[in-house]
């Protein structure tokens, strides 16, 4: 059955009721989760059965298998409730200061979508790159007043101004994170001693991991500034699967290792494992989530409490000293002490101190062509010296070129893995 000139059709001349209802769903958990400590209006999400008498529009045209009406009210259930015919009655929003509704059951399933604001329209990183006047009025078009945003819109929020001011660098893409919560089964199976393995405390500890994804990660979101681009795929349970610019994902990735430690108590035995990947905003949303999926399920593999970042699994310890590394590099090429020639030749350093790395460890016959790679050294030092610390003479040069040889011992120490501080760089200035 079709609806003629409904609200929910947009261009189309008609919208099925199916398509309508999903449409009203879609279009009020997000309009819940926009609202903020002046927003007048409280609607709640209520679950009733097929009959139950609710005026007006606000509500499912065709009923959940026939049975279920559900619909976002102000109030008014009471009659409702004392009939029996109101089934569930929740407040599903998370406000900015952390409070929960008291009066009825809070259940946080709409996670954090993020919104166009005015500023949006004032933001020249949606102009940037090669696009085509009609692409650029169709973006500018697509932003309004509480609109969800695109991945296109998102993709380009990770784009950096440049150090002269005029424009902006780096690369337009979205980044995929996928986590969750390493051998529950394990956990809720054998964590608890003989004595406490209770029901009640099964439900316990399985509603308060749910709490980390679905309270507390959606209220981080709302609230920090640095996150407010990225999109709630979902979050719940012990696992989450975010998107947002590249480069804010890594980052979130970071916090959300350091906040899930101390909401464990630091726990050694309670961890996740994550896996990033990164792609253009017109990617797929399939093809998005199997890159991610493959990333974790290689962190898996590779020991658990890991994660997959460019191809590369690190523990999250290394992650943290490689991203000192990247800070490291950026504050060099920043300054000027070393050039893009420089920051391009370090990737072939990396190939070559992991095929050397595979050569030693490898108990197969060695062929003679394949030791090239061992003259990375000797090319490295001839390397820093025409790039390095060029504009420094004299012994601010050569201390300059000594304090960069300690990149020879970043490529000893992590091989590949050093890709992880690089290519953030390369991508954040390409």
């Amino acid at each position: 059955p079709e609806l003629e000139n409904s609200d929910f059709a947009g261009d189309a001349k008609s919208i099925c009721k199916f398509c309508r209802d999903h449409i009203y769903l879609g279009k009020n958990l997000v309009n819940l989760s926009k609202r903020d400590k002046g927003f007048v209006e409280n609607k709640r999400l209520a679950i009733t059965t097929h009959d139950a008498d609710i005026k007006g529009m606000d509500k499912l045209l065709e009923p959940i298998f026939g049975e279920y009406q559900v619909a976002f009210v102000s109030g008014g259930m009471k009659d409702l409730a004392r009939s029996g015919q109101l089934l569930k009655y929740w407040d599903i929003f998370i406000d900015p200061d952390g409070v929960v509704a008291r009066d009825v059951t809070a259940r946080f399933i709409n996670g954090y979508v993020p919104l166009s604001r005015d500023e949006d329209l004032y933001d020249e990183r949606i102009l940037e790159g090669e696009k085509s006047e009609k692409k650029k009025e169709e973006l500018i078009e697509q932003i309004g007043e509480n609109i969800p945003k695109t991945f296109e819109h998102i993709a380009n929020k990770a784009l950096n101004p440049k150090k002269s001011g005029n424009g902006y660098c780096g690369i337009q893409a979205l980044g995929i994170l996928k986590a969750d919560v390493d051998q529950l089964g394990l956990l809720m199976s054998c964590g608890l001693k003989k004595e406490q393995f209770t029901i009640s405390r099964l439900a316990t500890l399985s509603r308060q991991l749910n709490f980390y994804f679905a309270v507390y990660l959606p209220h981080l979101l709302k609230t920090d500034p640095s996150f407010k681009d990225t999109y709630t795929v979902f979050a719940g349970g012990d696992d989450l699967f975010l998107i947002g610019p590249w480069n804010r994902i890594i980052e979130l990735s970071i916090l959300l290792h350091k906040t899930f430690a101390d909401y464990v108590c630091h726990n050694e035995e309670v961890h996740f494992s994550a896996g990033i990947s990164i792609h253009k905003p017109h990617t797929p949303l399939d093809k998005l989530s199997d890159a991610a999926e493959t990333a974790i399920e290689k962190s898996k593999d590779e020991g658990r409490n890991r994660v997959t970042l460019f191809s590369e699994t690190v523990d999250w310890d290394e992650l943290k000293k490689l991203t000192e590394i990247k800070d490291t590099l950026q504050t060099w090429r920043d300054n000027e002490l070393i050039n893009n020639a420089m920051i391009y030749r370090l990737n072939d350093f990396i190939t070559m101190a992991e095929l050397e790395k595979q050569i030693i460890t490898d108990k197969e016959e060695i062929y003679l062509d394949d030791m090239e790679c061992l003259k990375w050294r000797a090319l490295f030092s001839y390397t820093t010296a025409r790039n390095v610390g060029k504009g420094l003479k004299g012994e601010e040069k050569n201390k300059m070129i000594s304090k960069f040889s300690k990149v020879a011992a970043w490529l000893e120490e992590y091989g590949s893995k050093l890709k992880i501080a690089l290519w953030d760089v390369i991508y954040n200035y390409r």
